[in-house]
């Protein structure tokens, strides 16, 4: 996308059809998880399928931040040649950029903390929305195990301590703080434990980054005890023997998959399969919940029909579909006879501690555009418009986070009008959407 298209909007046609094949680009969330352990492991790892967004630019900036060797072969491929924890070698830095990734940013907080060299203070520096978020929680751990926080806002600033034997996470605030101190703990070859207290928020992430640690070598087992969540965690992390191939995306396959349902189209996302590791697979199941086509075969999740009713979803284990199906109630609720419209999504208390508030942001934007639509803390109701449409001009701000740019992208396909602002915020996650979904039919023109 060209510089100055970020002074530019995107204007969306409501007749589109999208239609074809989508190969979407790598998991980010897999990416930064493979990404960090094999910094952290034995040996040189291959990776392949590496999307290209800022997240995992911002991940790779890391290992060279802190001293890991690594090299691309081909542009969405990278071998890492881990530097794991010990007194004589481990990661080292004095500053270290992550970009606006708050996984990224736990990831390193973590890492940092307990399996750099512990000789000097290091600085973790983040910019934009994450720069407003905070982690308390996993600062919270890490200080009750002995790491010191000369600064606890960003920019955070600590002195690593080296090995922990036992990490207590406390009323976690996202999975992302349980994945970092469990990927932490794993590269040292004696056991270690993690403890957890309260709900973890989206335990399929933290499900995700335990597959990859084993395939990684570590050993993760859940050990009994009433009213805690305890894991006995043993590595040392060891390099991959073949290459490891990032999944396609599957929360950026669902906005594909969801432009198909609701223009009338059927996109097959390739690649996209029910064995993936990611949690948000379950866009099959909740697109059959509106009454959409949604099915896997050898090739991928293929999706069409248009939402015949509402539903009530949990989403609390996915979260990042939230965006993509208040489109979908969105479409289910002018499409469904009398009585059934309404549609609920819970689940959603971590979304307003995202790259935008995107509970208020999201329930703002569908009002405008004309339908009833509410909010509490922790879910969304979308209803049918209480009169027809407008099909005035529609100007949506994403407040630069590229989910709520994909789901205004959406939204245009049910209602005219609809001109979604700062287009080029979909760079942190999927840089050449825009493109890609016109390659499948949308009609959305670059204006000003």
């Amino acid at each position: 996308m060209a510089a100055d298209d970020a002074e530019r909007g995107r204007a969306i046609e409501p007749l589109s059809v999208v239609r074809g094949e989508l190969l979407a680009p790598g998991s980010k969330s897999l990416a930064q998880r493979a990404l960090v352990m094999a910094a952290l492991a034995q040996g040189t790892t291959r990776i392949a399928n590496l999307p290209r967004g800022e997240d995992v630019a911002a991940a790779r900036a890391l290992l060279a931040a802190v001293g890991v060797e690594h090299h691309a072969p081909t542009p969405a491929s990278l071998t890492v040649t881990g530097r794991p924890p010990s007194w004589r070698g481990g990661w080292r830095a004095d500053r270290v950029e992550v970009g606006e990734s708050g996984t990224l940013a736990r990831f390193a907080l973590a890492a940092l903390a307990l399996c750099a060299e512990p000789v000097t203070q290091v600085e973790l520096v983040a910019r934009g929305s994450l720069e407003r978020r905070g982690t308390s929680p996993l600062v919270d751990a890490l200080e009750r195990s002995g790491v010191r926080f000369e600064r606890r806002e960003w920019p955070l600033r600590l002195v690593p301590i080296g090995p922990a034997s036992t990490l207590e996470l406390r009323e976690p605030v996202s999975s992302q703080e349980a994945s970092a101190l469990a990927i932490a703990l794993a590269s040292y070859p004696d056991e270690n434990e993690l403890v957890i207290v309260g709900e973890l928020p989206s335990r399929p992430y933290f499900d995700m980054t335990r597959a990859l640690l084993e395939r990684f070598g570590a050993r993760l087992t859940r050990v009994e005890d009433a009213g805690l969540e305890r894991w006995r965690i043993r590595g040392p992390l060891r390099a991959l023997e073949g290459p490891l191939l990032i999944e396609p995306d599957a929360s950026l396959a669902s906005v594909a998959l969801a432009a198909a349902c609701l223009s009338g189209g059927e996109v097959l996302a390739n690649g996209v399969t029910r064995e993936s590791l990611q949690g948000d697979v379950e866009i099959a199941s909740h697109l059959r919940a509106f009454g959409c086509r949604a099915l896997f075969n050898q090739r991928g999740l293929c999706a069409s029909g248009f939402p015949q009713h509402g539903a009530e979803l949990d989403l609390s284990g996915a979260p990042d579909l939230a965006p993509v199906l208040a489109a979908v109630a969105a479409g289910a609720a002018l499409a469904a006879p009398r009585g059934h419209t309404r549609s609920v999504l819970r689940g959603l208390e971590t979304l307003d501690r995202k790259e935008s508030r995107r509970l208020e942001v999201l329930t703002d934007a569908l009002a405008r555009a004309g339908w009833s639509a509410t909010r509490d803390e922790t879910s969304l109701t979308v209803d049918a418009p209480s009169r027809a449409l407008p099909t005035v001009e529609l100007r949506l701000d994403p407040h630069g986070d590229h989910r709520m740019a994909f789901a205004f992208a959406l939204l245009g396909l049910l209602r005219a009008g609809v001109f979604v602002e700062q287009p080029a915020c979909v760079a942190k996650s999927w840089p050449s959407f825009w493109r890609d979904l016109e390659a499948l039919g949308l009609r959305a023109a670059l204006r000003g």
